[in-house]
């Protein structure tokens, strides 16, 4: 009797086992929405934080703003969002914007057939030209208007347990 029921059944779990470590990844997918391209990241504004004290006035940081919309059926999120900002066709240097130490719902939700709004502080690394830029920011906020804003970047977009990098460019 090399067959017992004891065996059958060790040989049955096994082979179910098996089959979920083999197919996890297949079903993990599934929980990714087909039209996951369809979702758009854009740059929405760009503001400056007044320094309060002596010590802010070496430091220049940004305020960049996302519109992340989502057309399909389910509610995804995002754990971070890294880019490159440009003003005027000048690299300012790269962002980070990151939910990745926040449990899966606390992070921001981007329910379907809608738009979120997410801020991303951004400091602007000490130069001439990014202190003459955020000097006039401060002084007056209507300039950064006028200035030509671009963001290049990507962000892993999630659902369940499964997560798709989704490569973004946008202009302001």
């Amino acid at each position: 009797m090399f067959l017992s029921r004891r065996r059958v059944i060790l040989i049955g779990v096994i082979a179910a086992v098996a089959s979920a470590i083999i197919l996890l990844p297949l079903i993990l997918t599934i929980t990714l929405p087909a039209d996951l391209n369809s979702v758009t990241i854009a740059l929405s504004n760009v503001s400056a934080i007044a320094p309060n004290t002596a010590d802010d006035r070496q430091r220049n940081q940004l305020n960049v703003y996302f519109n992340v919309y989502n057309p399909t059926q389910k509610t995804l999120t995002t754990s971070k969002i890294e880019y490159e900002l440009f003003a005027n066709g000048v690299p300012l240097g790269q962002g980070i914007l990151s939910y990745e130490d926040i449990p899966l719902n606390g992070r921001p939700q981007l329910y379907y057939n809608s738009t979120t709004t997410l801020k991303s502080p951004f400091e602007l690394s000490y130069s001439n030209s990014s202190a003459k830029l955020f000097n006039k920011m401060v002084q007056n906020p209507q300039a950064a208007k006028q200035i030509k804003w671009k963001v290049e970047g990507e962000a892993q977009i999630e659902s369940g347990f499964s997560s798709y990098p989704k490569r973004f460019s946008s202009e302001l």
